[in-house]
Formats: C-alpha cells, sequence, structure tokens
C-alpha cells in the first residue's frame, strides 16, 4: 500500500506541476525585459506583448482557445490518478461519474466567446446588459454542473477504501 500512495504523490506532482510548464511553453516566444529597460519603465523593449496585453490574451484566446484540448488533458491527468488510486472494477461507475462531472466544467468554445465577445464586434459592446446576461447563464450553467461534481464526489468518497482515500490526496504546492 505505502508504494501507491508513493505512486499516487508522484502523479500528482508530475500532473499539478505540468501545468505551469505547459503554460510558460506557450508563452515560450516572449522574454523577459532586460533589467534597464524594467527600471526605465520599457516593458514594450522586446516585442508587442509585455503580459499585460488584455486585447491581444483575449484575440489569442478567440483564435486558439478548444475546450476540446483543456479536457483531453484533463482526462490524461485523471486516468494517471485512477491508476494510482487503484480504482477496482466495482468502483468504476462512480470514478467515472466523477470524472464526467469534473469534465463537464471545462466551458465551451462557443460559452468563451460569447463572453469576451468576437473581435469584430461593435467597439461600444454587445446590447445592453448582454454581457452580464451571459456571464450570468454561464454561471447558472456552472451551478447545476458543481452540484452534480459534489453528488459525484460524495459517492466516490463512499466507495472507495480508507487506503485510496489516502492515495488520492494530492499536497498543496508551497509558495516559498
Amino acid at each position: 500500500m505505502k508504494k501507491r500512495i508513493i505512486i499516487s504523490i508522484v502523479a500528482g506532482l508530475i500532473s499539478t506541476s505540468s501545468a505551469p510548464l505547459a503554460a510558460s511553453a506557450q508563452d515560450a516566444t516572449m522574454t523577459a525585459p532586460a533589467l534597464p529597460d524594467m527600471l526605465e519603465g520599457n516593458w514594450q523593449a522586446y516585442g508587442e506583448s509585455d503580459g499585460h496585453d488584455l486585447a491581444g490574451r483575449l484575440d489569442a484566446v478567440r483564435r486558439y482557445y478548444s475546450g476540446k484540448l483543456v479536457r483531453l488533458r484533463l482526462a490524461a491527468m485523471l486516468a494517471v490518478q485512477e491508476t494510482a488510486i487503484g480504482i477496482t472494477a466495482d468502483q468504476k461507475d462512480v470514478w467515472r461519474a466523477y470524472t464526467k462531472s469534473l469534465l463537464a466544467l471545462v466551458p465551451e468554445r462557443e460559452a468563451m466567446l460569447e463572453l469576451i465577445g468576437d473581435a469584430d464586434e461593435d467597439p461600444r459592446g454587445p446590447t445592453a446588459f448582454a454581457r452580464s446576461e451571459a456571464i450570468a447563464d454561464m454561471l447558472t450553467d456552472y451551478a447545476t454542473k458543481a452540484a452534480a461534481l459534489k453528488n459525484a464526489i460524495n459517492a466516490l468518497r463512499s466507495a472507495l477504501t480508507p487506503e485510496q482515500l489516502e492515495a488520492a490526496r494530492v499536497p498543496r504546492l508551497s509558495h516559498g
């Protein structure tokens, strides 16, 4: 059982540490400005984006965001966790309900585009209160999905053994 716990911890660390690496790999073209440029307030010294370019980031989401890719990465992490925890055949149904509920929380591309708007949208914005309405619709949808996830988590907890629950624990990453 100790081996399972160690494998679970290693798998959790690998999966949680790969997210920042993946994010930095996507921003690999950006380099940090030289220190003298930073001291002078010149954040644009090495390219168009300074990391605070909201319009550029929104444009990147419009062009490249796909909920499918995020769900694929999350599913891979969940498959590793399933193996590390040691989900048995009689626990598969509750495990699948949990993974399905968790994957359902990843927003679809269309929902993201409703929130941030199209690039060719009228600069004054959509019709009155349309953005607020889109946010409310998304949150209502998330509330339903979150309730399903809570139910799936409770069912999974009751189906797992104490050893599996211990193996499922993922340590918090420290910030210091």
